[in-house]
């Protein structure tokens, strides 16, 4: 589609692999609330970690206020026996769990079949660790390298820029900690994109500064890591559920490009006193974070007074995306989507069947009317033993929808769907870049976003987006 620069192959290699999992649990340096030391501590780094220290420091423009344990594993056994996940035996009530969850994505139309949560959730646990590991509850970095004096190859040295800029934004800003303690799933996934973003984001020019030779090296042994991992992960995990674990930190860099090009104070102040709302604001940052476009108030649905509830949750509005976009081209799912104001929706066991209601809030009547016609369009793929209904108030929609079965077919978010929300946060990133000018390149990435797809490679691009181009030049 678009040439393909260094961060953006970067970014597509970092961000798929990482999965929620890379913030880290527990506390790390949650003790101290610094953001803006006057005198931090002296902060010592072994002899192959100080270059890549300084690094971070000097692109974040932010001190380490605390030592952090780097600890050196050359043996890759021992290293992956180091830092694996263990995992235990399901108990009958994660089998039940997993259970509704397994029955909302088939009601909701994001997967069909015998999906089992506890097999996807087994597969990210076992696949293979990154040769950097950050283990946030002891306080300490994991290397699979031989030791202090060791020549680093470049990708562990990238990877080595990513947690050390996560290990300092949790000193400065309680990221571990914010996110654990975030009331909704949107709060969550604003911390964990601004967490993870940054520190993609300080990754990837840490890569575009790399010498040829080791460009070379990092690009080989990242696609060697990636085929490992797709073939452990992509062929269990069903294509909406890795998109949903992967958006916010997808849509972190480009949030920090923005901003960045705006000004380094306004990325502080995103992590402190001006934290997005949700990952609307996260994925528009000139149109929706920096000219703020604030969360609609929305009520949960009750469920049926025959139901057993057994959750209420956010879709947030890549989940609604997710949702249209089996329904609706993806340029159409994209815009209806962007008019997400706020939602909550109610998973409840009727008669025997996992059912869901949704109730979205749109924020005006012109992306209610867009958002009323994908639901519809998303009502009339669902087979009819799901038992679709959509209905509207004002700005205010309904939908719910029962889970048809896993022996239903019913169409689902494609990879290419999935793309194109992605491509143009992508997008956004790679014009705010080249330009400056971060309005200018939401215009762009918007507008071409809204009117073309690019699974076909006779989509003249070039000539789409400059005059696409011109017109936003004349309007931002």
């Amino acid at each position: 589609m678009a040439r393909q620069t260094t961060r953006r192959r970067t970014w597509i290699g970092v961000g798929l692999v990482l999965g929620v999992a890379a913030i880290g649990a527990g506390a790390w340096g949650v003790q101290r609330w610094a953001p803006f030391a006057d005198d931090p501590e002296a902060v010592a780094w072994p002899q192959n970690i100080q270059p890549l220290a300084d690094f971070v420091e000097h692109t974040t423009g932010q001190q380490f206020v605390e030592p952090i344990a780097i600890e050196f594993i050359g043996e890759v056994q021992a290293y992956e026996a180091r830092v694996g996940v263990a995992t235990t035996e399901p108990t009958d009530a994660d089998r039940a769990d997993a259970a509704i969850e397994e029955g909302i994505g088939r009601a909701l139309g994001l997967w069909k079949g015998e999906v089992s949560v506890l097999a996807v959730r087994d597969a990210y646990a076992n696949a293979a660790p990154f040769p950097v590991t950050r283990l946030a509850d002891e306080r300490i970095i994991v290397v699979n390298a031989a030791g202090e004096v060791a020549l680093l190859p470049a990708l562990v040295r990238a990877e080595l820029t990513l947690r050390l800029t996560q290990a300092l934004d949790d000193q400065l800003f309680h990221t571990t900690e914010r996110a654990s303690e975030a009331a909704t799933s949107q709060d969550y996934q604003v911390m964990l994109a601004l967490a993870l973003g940054h520190a993609i984001w300080v990754h990837d020019r840490y890569v575009e500064q790399l010498s040829d030779d080791d460009i070379d090296e990092y690009y080989t042994a990242d696609d060697a890591r990636w085929e490992e991992y797709s073939a452990g992960v992509i062929a269990e995990v069903p294509a909406s559920y890795r998109a949903i674990r992967v958006v916010a930190q997808r849509l972190g860099p480009m949030f920090i490009e923005a901003l960045s090009e705006e000004g380094r104070e306004l990325v502080e102040h995103a992590f402190t006193n001006d934290l997005p709302a949700a990952l609307d604001q996260v994925s528009l940052p000139a149109g929706k974070y920096l000219r703020r476009d604030r969360l609609e108030a929305v009520t949960a649905p009750p469920g049926p007074l025959a139901a057993e509830v057994e959750l209420s949750n956010q879709m947030g509005p890549f989940g609604l995306y997710l949702l249209l976009s089996t329904g609706q081209p993806a340029t159409d799912a994209l815009t209806a989507a962007d008019g997400w104001g706020n939602d909550r929706y109610t998973a409840y066991v009727l008669d025997g069947r996992v059912c869901v209601d949704v109730h979205v809030v749109a924020d005006s009547r012109d992306d209610a009317d867009r958002l009323e016609n994908g639901f519809n369009a998303w009502a009339r793929a669902r087979p009819p033993v799901a038992d679709a209904l959509v209905a509207r108030r004002g700005t205010d929609l309904y939908a719910t929808a029962c889970d048809p079965g896993a022996d239903a077919d019913q169409p689902v978010p494609t990879e290419e769907a999935i793309d194109h929300y992605l491509g143009r946060a992508q997008e956004i990133e790679w014009r705010s870049d080249y330009s400056g000018n971060p309005a200018l390149a939401e215009c762009v990435a918007v507008t071409l976003y809204a009117s073309y797809l690019f699974d076909d490679e006779s989509s003249d691009y070039w000539t789409a987006a400059d005059g696409i181009e011109q017109d936003c030049l004349d309007a931002v």
